[in-house]
């Protein structure tokens, strides 16, 4: 396992806490918001540890995870979607699944635990949580421990009724993360690095960049990291429009990559960590997967269509944002232009300013209550359940 030091750390006091974050390389959401969280701790004087929940899996199951994971959604999204809904149909097989992940894992898990002498643990995966969940419920883990869902929609393995707190980007969010687990459960809002929220970029400086004219609107397209589902469908279908010139962004997939700029048309590139840039140039953002990007977007105020999104949580973080406001769904290519259309005028601030809302209050301070820290004075009332949680 990795552990993971912010480079510019403060000394630690004597009254700072240590905070275990478990996260897994599968795709760059649950990674990206385990960074964030660790980078705040870290520049407030607390001991932030992230570790790799794929490390506490033996015989290479681990390494073998994400390379499956990415082959069923590209080559079988129709055996991912059964299997994600399985567990909403058949919630009772989730206790065998449970007993088997931790059976693998929980001795790792419980090293970790140990080696950083962590007040609190804060899980970023599903399988991480289940896991720590069993071993709270057991008696096996005496440090409180909380999950960040880093997706909209609470899928049934997100939750655990003996996770001392599960955190939401989203009250309604919350809401049913309550509701399945029967414990505190607060919205504090996404994790997002503070470079989204604060306006940075010149737009008409990257628009010229980019080969974007005045008055053109543009959309950014994204397909997460690896560049997972029906992105050239998107592409075309945008161009067909005549009214939006994409900005796709492919991740790591180049093969992608040079089939889209094999069209002449609208704007490719690979891998990029310049988004704060292209958010704040596009004037909407077209995604499949309501996974990190749309996270930044909240943040930076670009109005969100969601548009073909892969099986699974896809389709359930694209029905919930569209539910709560904060996103429109296109669900055909002839609902694509009139979404884009309410995305780009007043619907479309509408759901910008909800988005923003989502920012409440900061998951470093609900992770600081549960390892002990007192809550602060003039604490959000998202807070709330955090604190509840610690006392209880």
């Amino acid at each position: 396992m990795q552990r993971c030091d912010h480079p510019h750390q403060l000394p630690l006091s004597p009254m700072a806490k240590r905070v275990l974050i478990v996260s897994a390389s599968m795709g760059a959401g649950h990674n990206g918001a385990a960074r964030e969280l660790e980078r705040r701790l870290s520049d407030r004087g607390h001991e932030a540890t992230v570790v790799d929940f794929l490390d506490c899996l033996p015989f290479g199951i681990g390494t073998l995870m994400p390379v499956l994971y990415e082959m069923q959604l590209r080559l079988a999204p129709w055996a991912y979607e059964a299997t994600y809904r399985l567990w909403y149909l058949l919630p009772v097989a989730c206790a065998p699944l449970v007993a088997l992940v931790s059976l693998f894992s929980h001795r790792r898990l419980l090293r970790a635990v140990r080696q950083a002498q962590a007040d609190a643990v804060v899980s970023m995966y599903p399988l991480a949580s289940l896991t720590l969940g069993r071993m709270r419920q057991r008696g096996k883990l005496g440090v409180p421990v909380a999950t960040f869902i880093t997706d909209f929609a609470v899928h049934p393995l997100w939750v655990h009724r003996a996770v001392d707190l599960h955190l939401c980007v989203h009250p309604q969010s919350a809401e049913r993360a309550a509701q399945a687990t029967g414990r505190a459960a607060a919205a504090p809002g996404p994790l997002v690095p503070d470079r989204f929220r604060v306006p940075g970029s010149d737009r008409e400086a990257v628009r010229a960049q980019l080969g974007i004219a005045t008055g053109e609107r543009a959309a950014l397209v994204v397909a997460g990291s690896w560049g997972i589902g029906e992105l050239e469908e998107t592409f075309d279908d945008l161009l067909a429009t005549g009214h939006y010139t994409p900005v796709a962004v492919c991740g790591n997939n180049e093969r992608l990559r040079r089939r889209l700029q094999a069209r002449g048309a609208g704007v490719v590139m690979g891998w990029t960590d310049q988004m704060p840039s292209l958010q704040a140039a596009a004037d909407v953002l077209v995604q499949n997967a309501g996974g990190l990007t749309c996270m930044e977007a909240f943040a930076c105020g670009l109005p969100i269509v969601s548009y073909r999104p892969i099986a699974g949580h896809g389709r359930d973080n694209a029905a919930d944002m569209e539910r709560a406001g904060v996103a429109g769904y296109a669900r055909t290519p002839q609902e694509l232009a009139p979404a884009l259309d309410r995305a780009t005028t007043l619907a479309g601030r509408r759901w910008a300013d909800l988005g923003r809302a989502m920012f409440a209050a900061d998951p470093a301070d609900a992770a600081l209550i549960l390892a002990g820290e007192p809550a602060p004075a003039d604490a959000a009332p998202a807070l709330a359940p955090a604190a509840a949680a610690a006392a209880g």
